[in-house]
This record gives structure tokens, sequence and C-alpha cells, in this order.
């Protein structure tokens, strides 16, 4: 085996284990609506708590996000807004 067959495998074997690894934008959306009943937070806590369960940079988030939870992740900032 050669030495790049080697670190590719190596570096492989460290990813597959991570959290992030099969997170797909569907998942992640789950995720986030899952929180939000069962926990009852909304959904920027929601997008919190994961971003610090799995350790992912906030100007990652947009990524993962479909278009209907940037709809309601807006709609619950303005509502926010509105209470203070």
């Amino acid at each position: 085996m050669n030495k790049n067959m080697m670190v590719s495998e190596a570096f492989d074997t460290l990813f597959i284990d991570h959290p992030l690894y099969n997170m797909t934008s569907s998942n992640f959306c789950l995720e986030i609506e899952k929180l939000v009943k069962e926990h009852k937070v909304d959904y920027l806590e929601a997008v919190k708590q994961l971003c610090e369960k799995y350790e992912i940079d906030y100007s990652a988030v947009p990524k993962l996000l479909s278009q209907t939870m940037k709809d309601k992740i807006e709609m619950a900032a303005t509502e926010r807004r509105f209470r203070i």
C-alpha cells in the first residue's frame, strides 16, 4: 500500500465517524423540527443547539437549510423582534 493510499484511508476513517459526515439538508431540517416539537424551543434556538452539538460554524448553516426552513427561521426572528 502506498503512502497516499494510507493517508487517504486514515482521513476517511477520521471523518466517517463524525456526525456531520452523513448530514444532509433534509436530516438537519428534520433535527430542527424535532427539537422544536419535542423540546418546545423556537427555530432559532434549535439551530443554535444543533450548531453546538455538532460543532457547526454558523456560516455553514444556510447551506444545510431548505427554503421552507429558512422561511420558518425568518418568521421566528421577526416574532422575536416583536416580543422584545
